[in-house]
């Protein structure tokens, strides 16, 4: 693993060399603390704390260290959010917005993304510390329930409703890709794992987390946590327009569960 986190020693270096003093902790959030990272497939997601709002000379630095760190990149992409420890020390506000970097590219004022309820809850609890102390985190489970209620009602059920024509014009027996539905298994079961126990939990145990509540998802289950891990495992159009039968499932249950 120290070989995965090499990328998280060259941003330190590239903070202290372009921006010295404005960000005094960095957190790796998502797989790799959770103990579900696979090199070469998983991304590696951080989080920086800033002392303070950084000024328009200082995001723009901020761009910059994310230009000089491909090289050092080992895995598919290093994902990240930068927050102040005013921000962390409160809930998340809608329509706030804080510099994000997202598959490669750096936006310096976004809204949404890892700016969630979900990513305070990581920090707080699973952040892996790689500069600084771990900073004071507000934590509150309202703001956190209805954020996993409103992504699942909006984003997972909205992306079930478009993809489905989609693949409902497919062959059924058409090969296709294992990432659509290896995205639509895991993502919305993670959000379910944590209104049902105020826990985080990877993608696997996401995937895992349906099969329990929902069995009669749990071959479709088993066989994407196989493919994570790297199996043969192949999918077929049909398996794609299953996974979006389960998300719509998930995001069911979970409406009758919590009275949305």
């Amino acid at each position: 693993m120290l070989e995965e986190l090499w990328v998280t020693a060259a941003h330190v270096r590239a903070l202290d060399e372009r921006v010295r003093g404005l960000v005094t902790g960095l957190f790796v959030t998502g797989s790799v603390p959770l103990g579900d990272y696979w090199p070469g497939r998983s991304d590696i997601d951080f989080v920086a704390v800033m002392e303070r709002e950084p000024t328009a000379a200082e995001l723009a630095a901020l761009g910059k260290v994310h230009l000089s760190l491909p090289d050092a990149m080992p895995g598919p992409d290093y994902d990240g959010i930068y927050l102040t420890r005013a921000q962390l020390a409160a809930a998340p506000v809608d329509g706030d917005t804080a510099p994000q970097i997202l598959a490669g590219d750096f936006q310096p004022a976004k809204a949404g993304g890892q700016l969630n309820p979900v990513t305070w809850l990581e920090v707080a609890r699973h952040g892996l510390p790689i500069l600084g102390e771990r900073p004071e985190v507000a934590l509150d489970s309202d703001v956190l329930r209805r954020w996993l209620l409103d992504n699942l009602s909006g984003y997972w059920a909205g992306f079930a409703e478009q993809a489905t024509p989609q693949f409902a014009a497919l062959p059924p027996d058409l090969a296709i890709p294992p990432d659509p539905v290896l995205w639509a298994v895991t993502g919305p079961g993670r959000l379910h794992h944590t209104l049902a126990t105020g826990e985080v939990t990877t993608k696997t145990g996401g995937a895992r987390h349906t099969a329990d509540v929902l069995p009669q998802w749990s071959d479709l289950c088993e066989r994407v946590v196989r493919s994570r891990a790297g199996g043969d495992e192949p999918f077929t159009a049909a398996d794609g327009l299953a996974s979006l039968s389960l998300v719509t499932d998930v995001v069911a249950d979970a409406r009758t569960r919590w009275h949305t």
